[in-house]
């Protein structure tokens, strides 16, 4: 009999914890799927939009469920709420994959991997170890968004920086906290005054503020460009090749430099000149040629910098690159 009850109390314990496991299993694909049936139909900025609003939900969510959980709500808020709270800046790190021009259906199963996988660790283990879990896949996602951030090549640029200062201070915020964790332990007196409740939601919700800031001057930024005059003629579009490799080579912050003397050249050549994506488009006769002339004689070009300028569409209806990584113009924000 004794035998016989402890394998009820066990099997009920397991069976409880696979009931939990269900649930989180419900809430990773409700939160990621929100977005998934239409993926393939709008273009990357609405996708982006759509998905970062997901991942906001998911944030709020999660703090929803941890004042149940301190409430009393017991362990399934609290699975509940870790699950979504890794989710937020997975699919948020999608949503830039996306902006860059990737499809999402190529991460979303990592990401579905992801939720389940602290879905499991909250629900079967206990609350110190789940923790340090949790905390350690919200700094490594976290770093990955603000990777993401920095390696697009996605304009405005200042927007796109905040966003990785962002991503990138929190995932230091999130490993200086298992750190103190690990090390003071979870019931040290600096552990409970940085990191308690109050202050992780502070940090979250601050972190939460300037991702909003960063996506609404990131589109903002889109809609106040100059618009092309109507009576100006059909121009040429010069960019700047090769991107990914030109970057492995010369670095982000160069590239960006360098797009910036192409515009600056561009101007000098003609003043009603347009920006688009890693370039811009002249009205002036043989583009490359003369701005390759004026970067070299004007901004001190190498050849080797010279080579990177290319020829982009000869229309003043297509305002950017025929490249896979940037879609902005299938997007329903006004072309630039």
């Amino acid at each position: 009999m004794l035998f016989s009850s402890g394998l009820g109390e066990s099997g009920g314990a397991m069976g409880f914890s696979f009931g939990l496991v269900a649930v989180s299993v419900a809430v990773s694909a409700a939160v990621l799927f929100v977005a998934l049936p239409r993926l393939g139909k709008p273009g990357a900025p609405t996708l982006f939009l759509r998905l970062t609003a997901v991942a906001g939900l998911a944030a709020v969510g999660s703090s929803v469920m941890y004042l149940i959980f301190i409430a009393g709500g017991g362990i399934v808020p609290r699975v509940v709420g870790d699950t979504a709270m890794v989710l937020a800046p997975a699919v948020f790190f999608i949503a830039l994959r996306v902006l860059s021009g990737d499809r999402a259906r190529r991460w979303s199963v990592a990401v579905v991997a992801v939720g389940l996988g602290v879905a499991l660790v909250s629900a079967v283990a206990p609350i110190p170890a789940s923790g340090v879990v949790k905390v350690a896949v919200l700094a490594v996602v976290s770093a990955a968004c603000g990777v993401a951030a920095a390696r697009s090549d996605v304009e405005p640029w200042a927007p796109m920086r905040l966003l990785m200062v962002t991503c990138g201070g929190y995932a230091v915020f999130c490993v200086v906290r298992l750190l103190v964790g690990l090390l003071l332990g979870l019931d040290s007196a600096v552990y409970t005054a940085v990191f308690s409740f109050t202050p992780v939601t502070a940090a979250g919700c601050l972190a939460v503020l300037l991702i909003g800031i960063a996506v609404v001057r990131l589109f903002a930024g889109r809609r106040t460009a100059p618009a092309r005059p109507e009576d100006r003629p059909a121009g040429a579009v010069v960019v700047l090749g090769d991107w990914d490799l030109a970057s492995a080579a010369y670095g982000t912050d160069r590239m960006r430099g360098l797009v910036s003397d192409l515009r600056e050249a561009g101007r000098t050549l003609d003043p009603d000149a347009a920006d688009v994506p890693r370039g811009i488009e002249v009205g002036v006769a043989q583009p490359v040629t003369a701005i390759a002339q004026c970067l070299r004689s004007q901004f001190g070009w190498s050849a080797d910098e010279i080579t990177l300028l290319a020829d982009g569409a000869s229309t003043g209806a297509i305002r950017t690159p025929l490249r896979r990584r940037i879609r902005w113009s299938r997007s329903r924000l006004p072309r630039t």
